[in-house]
């Protein structure tokens, strides 16, 4: 099977909103990979595919398990690095160990790559907002509301779904990428110690 042909055909169908026919694709790229698990370092690639279909499903925790596997068989795998450092900055809400592994990791192996430097600042910025939240009432949103989950005229408004958190950090993603590209060449360096701090509070690779 070519994993990297189906995991990508299963991609495009998720963007075209075809997700049953995703998810058959992404099952059956797992379910090959059960059966030529051979407990030697030729399963590396099985991993990693294995993770990237349980990333595509949604199940980030899961896919995290296999990227231990990879990493395993291949400490320095980049990337597996990469993938587990999306996941704890996009669907984990751990900016801080996604900073340290582009950091520590990512980076030293490819300098200068723009991806990674960009990931780099908004894992920072993601951990600034972290450490200075918004207050308890709730700021007011762009379109005017609330934020979701403080108190309203009517009481305490319900915890927020996972999807809309989804949607809620996309949106902060988005505004901090925004602010990122205005501030053009801002630098980190004035927060250094602060992000060294939130860094050493990671716990590195594991989930």
């Amino acid at each position: 099977m070519d994993y990297e042909a189906n995991l990508n055909q299963a991609l495009d169908l998720l963007a075209d909103g075809e997700d049953r026919k995703a998810e058959r694709l992404l099952q059956g790229i797992i379910d090959h990979v059960k059966t030529r698990l051979t407990r030697s370092d030729a399963d590396l690639d099985r991993y990693y595919y294995w993770g990237r279909a349980l990333t595509a499903m949604d199940e980030p925790e899961q896919a995290l398990l296999k990227f231990e596997k990879v990493l395993e068989i291949d400490a320095g795998h980049e990337l597996t690095l990469w993938e587990t450092a999306s996941i704890f900055l996009h669907d984990l809400d751990r900016p801080e160990s996604a900073a340290t592994l582009i950091k520590e990791k990512l980076l030293p192996m490819s300098p200068g790559n723009i991806l990674y430097e960009e990931s780099l600042r908004a894992a920072e910025f993601a951990v600034r907002l972290k450490k200075s939240p918004p207050p308890a009432g709730g700021q007011p949103q762009a379109d005017g509301s609330r934020a979701p989950g403080t108190k309203t005229g009517a009481g305490i408004a319900k915890p927020e779904s996972a999807a809309a958190r989804r949607e809620r950090e996309a949106a902060l993603q988005a505004e901090a990428d925004a602010l990122l590209e205005a501030a053009g060449d801002w630098s980190p360096d004035d927060e250094s110690e602060d992000a060294s701090e939130a860094s050493d509070e990671g716990d590195g690779l594991k989930p």
